[in-house]
């Protein structure tokens, strides 16, 4: 009985040294850094999530720049003066027998009237037409120009159905190489006559407009107007 007992209380003074090495061994390896390797180990973890951020914001930054490089490369061209570019519908033609070339609308013909006059007729319907006529700079006075268009309303005028009808102003041409211009019209028997006189660095254009209430056409004939320019 005294052996057993004996052999029990050695059995646990052996398990409580075992114990008792292993707990040191424990806090041991616990406390094994020293405070200032564990700041440093905490700077450094600091250090690489800020590198993880940068990179991120740097990554983000970079795909912002290619995208806005894409999309200037896909911007089409800007003209020098939006409003001196020749129309996107019309054909370039040049008069055969005065100095100038305008674009003409499809559905829409140039012919030579008689010399120093064109006629830009509809294709569809020949009666709706605008005489173009053209001089050089210093050749007719604006003013002059003017009154003549004027004498050719009055005259139209007196044909109409409401011969007591007055001249009044219409649309004017603007265009960046246009320096000055005037425009009225009239009513007549199939609709409406307009006179444009408009001066450029070069000549003097006057135009003259028969128009119908069936074709509605005088905005397509200023239009193409706008777009004449003098070839020497």
């Amino acid at each position: 009985m005294k052996k057993s007992l004996l052999h029990v209380a050695l059995l646990l003074t052996i398990g409580g040294t075992l114990a008792a090495c292993g707990t040191s061994e424990s806090n041991e390896d616990t406390s094994s850094n020293t405070p200032e390797e564990a700041v440093e180990e905490t700077i450094a973890e600091e250090d690489k999530d800020k590198e993880t951020v940068n990179d991120e914001v740097g990554s983000e930054e970079k795909a912002a720049e290619e995208t806005t490089a894409v999309e200037e490369e896909a911007k089409p061209e800007e003209t020098a003066d939006d409003e001196a570019a020749p129309p996107s519908e019309g054909t370039l033609t040049e008069s055969d027998e005065q100095p100038y070339e305008l674009h003409v609308l499809p559905g829409y013909a140039l012919t030579s009237e008689e010399p120093g006059k064109d006629s830009l007729y509809k294709e569809d319907d020949p009666s709706v037409f605008m005489r173009i006529e053209t001089f050089a700079s210093g050749e007719v006075d604006f003013s002059q120009a003017e009154a003549q268009v004027k004498e050719t309303l009055k005259a139209v005028n007196a044909e109409a159905v409401n011969a007591e009808a007055e001249i009044a102003e219409g649309q004017k041409l603007e265009s960046a190489d246009i320096v000055k211009s005037s425009s009225f019209e009239v009513p007549s028997a199939e609709g409406k006559v307009t006179g444009v006189v408009f001066e450029q660095e070069n000549q003097l254009v006057r135009l003259t407009i028969f128009d119908s209430e069936a074709a509605q056409a005088t905005a397509d004939f200023i239009a193409m107007g706008q777009t004449i320019k003098r070839v020497e």
